[in-house]
């Protein structure tokens, strides 16, 4: 079994064909998408429409859920956009999107047959789509958490049968591996490389995250008779086009973030 992982694509459209591109030369039985797939300033419409004819597993993220029900006047403006740039179809196909706190994800009983039992799937983590898994706001940045961090997050809701859980939202690939044996991977950001928040956590009011460098990232797992193995993959892309797109659409924030892989340090805003 060798899936692929990708996560947070948010309109960008140039990432996604670059990723879809490397995959062609890989032997893939399935491809999952793990959420925030079309928020942004780019090219959420164009987005949804191709990856609406390819056969792909789809969950919600943070972003699904706060353009399909939040009211238009408290959205974010990267939601607010993509609400407004998508038809009422596009919009039935996000809202298709299995509930990344849907305990069936989390037991490996959504799609058994695609994936197998033994693989767990959500967002954020199992029990929040905005909450980080792997990470923990510390100061102005994201650092990895400890194994105590991460079972707490965990709590009851994968069961021991689970062997890998995916998960995204926090735009850092990363694979970490309990002392049990599960094998947690986050893919990164196909679309966007760095963002900051404002949102306040225990130890931080404002952090950064930062990947360094412009790349799409996504992830490979392959299933052995040892246990599943992982491939984390950086994909280079015309990046300057979407920046450029960024630019035009009076976000000069996600240009800086998708030319450099970093956040302007003037900019507090979140994206």
């Amino acid at each position: 079994m060798r899936l692929a992982l990708v996560s947070d694509i948010h309109g960008n459209l140039a990432a996604l064909d670059a990723v879809i591109a490397d995959l062609q030369s890989r032997q893939i039985d399935q491809v999952v998408n793990l959420g925030d797939t079309l928020s942004g300033p780019l090219l959420p419409a164009e987005t949804a429409h191709r990856l609406r004819d390819l056969p792909w597993l789809h969950i919600a993220g943070n972003h699904e859920r706060q353009v399909l029900q939040l009211p238009l006047e408290c959205q974010a403006a990267s939601d607010a956009f993509t609400s407004g740039q998508l038809s009422q179809a596009d919009k039935l196909w996000l809202g298709s999107h299995a509930n990344s706190c849907d305990a069936d994800l989390h037991r490996g009983q959504r799609w058994p047959d695609q994936l197998g039992a033994d693989v767990a799937l959500c967002h954020g983590s199992p029990r929040s789509d905005v909450e980080y898994l792997l990470e923990t706001p510390i100061d102005e940045m994201l650092q990895l958490s400890t194994s105590n961090e991460i079972l707490e997050r965990l709590g009851t809701h994968i069961p021991a049968h689970i062997t890998l859980l995916a998960c995204g939202h926090s735009h850092v690939a990363r694979s970490v591996r309990l002392g049990s044996g599960l094998l947690i991977v986050n893919p990164g950001s196909v679309g966007l490389p760095a963002y900051d928040d404002d949102h306040p956590y225990p130890r931080s009011r404002y952090h950064r995250v930062e990947n360094g460098s412009p790349e799409a990232r996504y992830a490979v797992v392959n299933k052995t008779r040892q246990g599943w193995v992982c491939e984390l993959i950086s994909v280079p892309y015309d990046h300057e086009s979407m920046a450029v797109l960024a630019d035009q659409q009076g976000h000069p924030d996600w240009a800086h973030a998708l030319r450099t892989g970093r956040m302007p340090r003037q900019s507090h805003d979140k994206v």
